[in-house]
């Protein structure tokens, strides 16, 4: 039986899903917590027969407090959630048909502050309800294990990061909207699914609208982070480096890379130029172009069509 210690009451705002009724209040219980980042907290929850549910508590900000327009800043200010806002277009519109984001069952509000594993969130702060989903690592048992050196481990990267930029360039072209956090733990596989290409988007915390103005899209970023090319950057360049990035862990391992933000800038670049190079003596084994499609990327040149046109040429062949 569930302690009413895993119980918190809910009032839905929004639903794709006949289990959470909008309008109405809804007690949810939590099983366990999955999970937690800088903008939430993830819980496995009580679900309908045959499937299975998680909630994703947002710590920030409440709904008295949330700014309804998006700020021209590159990373949120303090009360600005805009997965919230994101969802609330996405979950009723005709363009959530897709295998490329994932689902959204509903968004809500709790009804009373939320006390649990040391963590305390305020009445009224935001929630959004998914279907579950298994990691990219615990599909692929390789964190951490470079495939630089593995049988295919090239080729097995390049269709990895061909669907990341194919779910990247879907987001751009139709929401006209760039994710800035796209690192692998970011993308799951659906329950009992192994398939690439189910691999689903989800965490749209750090996302911003895309502007026509190329000049109005230059940033000058404050803070580092590992899948982040240095600053000034331009926004439609991020999502290629990004990947890109997320190209090396795979081939590298996750250490190797997570450690670049670590150090100064010029270390970082050569370490950067360090596993370009040994990506290069590949090349001249197999005799293909792969050092170009992550140079191309690196030096911030390419958008994520463009980075995906060379990939997708490179594969085809």
């Amino acid at each position: 039986m569930n302690s009413p210690y895993n119980a918190i009451s809910t009032f839905i705002l929004k639903s794709s899903n006949k289990n959470y009724l909008e309008d109405k209040n809804k007690k949810i219980i939590l099983k366990k917590k999955i999970g937690e980042g800088a903008y939430g907290v993830v819980y496995e929850i009580e679900s309908p027969l045959n499937q299975k549910h998680v909630i994703k508590i947002f710590k920030r900000p409440t709904s008295d407090k949330l700014v309804l327009k998006e700020s021209n800043q590159l990373i949120p200010l303090e009360n600005e959630n805009r997965e919230i806002l994101f969802y609330y277009k996405y979950i009723n519109s005709k363009k959530n048909e897709n295998n490329y984001i994932i689902s959204v069952y509903a968004i809500g509000i709790l009804k009373r502050q939320f006390k649990m594993d040391n963590i305390i969130i305020d009445k009224n702060n935001y929630f959004i309800i998914l279907p579950y989903c298994i990691s990219f690592y615990k599909i692929f048992d390789i964190y951490n294990k470079p495939l630089i050196n593995q049988p295919n481990g090239l080729i097995f990267t390049l269709k990895i990061m061909k669907h990341l930029l194919e779910a990247s360039n879907y987001l751009e072209k139709t929401h006209n909207i760039i994710n800035l956090d796209l690192k692998i733990n970011n993308f799951m596989f659906p329950l009992n699914s192994h398939n690439l290409n189910d691999i689903v988007m989800l965490d749209f915390s750090i996302i911003k609208k895309k502007d026509n103005d190329k000049n109005e899209n230059i940033y000058n970023v404050n803070q580092t982070y590992y899948i982040w090319p240095e600053p000034p950057v331009l926004l439609d360049h991020i999502p290629s480096y990004s990947i890109c990035i997320n190209g090396f862990e795979l081939l590298f391992g996750y250490k190797n890379i997570a450690k670049i933000s670590d150090n100064n800038n010029k270390h970082a670049l050569y370490k950067i130029g360090e596993f370009l190079q040994i990506i290069k003596k590949h090349d001249i084994i197999k005799n293909k172009p792969i050092y170009n499609i992550f140079y191309n990327g690196l030096i911030q040149k390419v958008t994520t069509i463009e980075l995906l046109i060379l990939i997708n040429n490179f594969l085809t062949k």
